[in-house]
């Protein structure tokens, strides 16, 4: 399986997020999140250059210009799912609904309905669906696309199956279908509501969605924007749908440009060719929010960065050498050395944080220099030498290893650091059982349903090849997900909360923040707290 597909998996399974509410239909709401009698939210305004405002009116049209630091590389959502592919194809297909812990959200759906025994899932269609070339969307599509993921060619069968065994989808009409389960699977309602569908008619004949015609071309979707122009390496330019279900978009377009150098963006942002720049740091953070041509906004990114240990090293596979180093290390140091402000990043304590559905404040590590020395002594492993990989393509990820270099020292440990691209790090990190380093940094999206991140923790998950864990943990993470009772859920993740803690499974650092600075006159971008930017581009505008 090469690292792109992999990708596909462990990203879908990141979004696939919710809670069971079972035997109750949830009311239609704006996915502003202000309630709605009809369940439909108004359309809204538009983005461009930096200006300070001028009278502040909503105006409609204008471009909202972001950029990514790697294009994708494809149009089809289904195997476009990494980083870049959530972000740049996000205005192109919408999901069902989005299950968070502010509720849900419609989107596709209409209403949802979950059985009193967890086991049928119904899911009513709004009935003014088109896709962007103007064929209707109905219950034909729904049915296609589980048969599509079905097929194991596909490689794309999360969402089709709970416990290993197939759901079953059948249409009631036109716009109303149910899913069955094979066993319960609290999870599994957000797990259907954020799939994304794809037009049946366009790929029909192509029952393997796999090879470079079918990652290439297209891009039909369903949101509120459609393709333009793909300038494969530069630019994505989107263009208003304006027979979108919900009503035109106030934006008249969308385009992102690839900058692979944060310098360079930087610059493109201040010369008015950008209208949003991500703050990483406490300079740039006090520098824009000084500056009176832009807004800055605080966005809950429902994140933890983190430091993994590594199972199949002789080193770490130890726990008191991971014990150890839980005990030598400042989380506020590395955050101040790292980012200069909890602004950007605040510190972690635990494997979930507060965009969870259960989130438990529980205790976390605290630094004891003197006895993560005896640990290291009675461990023998004085003035060995820890490699420590990351991510150069995440932010502040080389500044965090830096810090735990320095910190380590002072223990008698030394640290060698190696920064890998993503394909790299990916392939090293999760995918391979080498042993051959012994600390990581990575971070992972944490939000709405908990039962999301078993994967990262379960000894028998996709990622699970370098994983410090037990099988009393993966047990908690079965029960979680079998359990339907919010408040039984919100025990069970407690538990499983503090045994990955007491096994050492990683170091958490951070849950940080998505700090942006925009173009004064973007509005509505704090509408939905939530990453990636922005879940409903409804609720952009601009203003005069």
């Amino acid at each position: 399986m090469n690292w792109k597909k992999r990708l596909l998996t462990l990203t879908l399974t990141l979004g696939l997020l919710g809670t069971a509410l079972a035997g109750c239909t949830q009311p239609a709401s704006d996915p502003s999140g202000s309630p709605s009698a009809s369940g439909t939210p108004e359309a809204s305004p538009s983005a461009s250059a930096p200006e300070a405002s001028a009278t502040g009116e909503k105006v409609d049209g204008g471009t909202l210009i972001m950029c990514e630091p790697t294009d994708i590389s494809s149009l089809n959502i289904l195997y476009e799912t990494g980083d870049e592919g959530m972000t740049m194809l996000k205005p192109v297909y919408d999901p069902l609904y989005v299950v968070s812990k502010d509720g849900v959200r419609y989107y596709l759906a209409e209403s949802h309905e979950v059985s009193e025994d967890g086991l049928t899932i119904t899911v009513k269609l709004r009935e003014n669906l088109k896709w962007h070339d103007g064929v209707p969307i109905t219950t034909e599509d729904v049915l296609w696309y589980f048969e599509m993921k079905s097929n194991p060619d596909n490689n794309a069968s999360s969402g089709t199956k709970v416990n290993g065994e197939p759901v079953q989808v059948a249409a009631v009409d036109d716009y109303t279908f149910t899913v069955t389960l094979p066993s319960v699977s609290a999870s599994y309602e957000a797990t259907l509501g954020n799939l994304k569908l794809l037009p049946k008619h366009v790929y029909e004949d192509t029952p393997v969605l796999v090879g470079a015609e079918i990652n290439s071309t297209s891009g039909v979707g369903s949101g509120p924007f459609k393709v333009k122009e793909w300038n494969k390496g530069e630019s994505l330019v989107l263009e208003r749908f304006d027979d979108y279900y919900r009503g035109p978009a106030s934006l008249e377009s969308v385009v992102f440009k690839i900058i692979p150098n944060a310098s360079t963006e930087e610059i493109a942002f201040q010369n008015g060719e950008l209208s949003v720049l991500r703050l990483t740091t406490q300079d740039m953070l006090e520098k824009y929010s000084n500056d009176p041509n832009y807004s800055v906004y605080t966005l809950t990114e429902g994140r933890i960065n983190y430091m993994g240990f590594n199972s199949n090293s002789p080193l770490t596979s130890d726990p008191r050498v991971r014990e150890a180093i839980c005990l030598a290390l400042n989380v506020d140091e590395i955050i101040a050395g790292a980012y200069g402000s909890t602004d950007l990043a605040p510190a972690a304590k635990t494997v979930f944080c507060p965009s969870n559905l259960y989130y438990s404040d529980v205790e976390g590590y605290s630094q004891d220099l003197e006895r993560a020395k005896e640990l290291i002594a009675e461990a023998g492993v004085e003035g060995e030498t820890f490699r420590l990989v990351y991510n150069s393509s995440r932010e502040n990820m080389e500044n965090c290893a830096l810090m735990i270099q320095q910190q380590l020292k002072a223990v008698n440990l030394n640290v060698e650091i190696q920064g890998y691209e993503t394909q790299g790090f990916f392939e090293v990190f999760f995918y391979t059982d080498a042993g051959d380093w012994e600390l990581g940094l990575n971070g992972y999206s944490t939000n709405g349903d908990n039962q999301g991140d078993e994967y990262m923790f379960s000894l028998e998950g996709f990622l699970s090849k370098n994983i410090c864990s037990t099988d009393e943990i993966a047990a908690l993470w079965n029960e979680g997900d079998a359990t339907t009772d919010p408040e039984e859920r919100a025990a069970i993740y407690k538990e499983i909360q503090e045994q990955i803690r007491d096994v050492y499974t990683m170091f958490p650092l951070t849950s940080p923040n998505f700090v942006v600075a925009t173009d004064k006159r973007l509005k509505g971008v704090d509408a939905i707290d939530m990453v990636p930017l922005f879940e409903d581009y409804l609720n952009l505008y601009m203003t005069n």
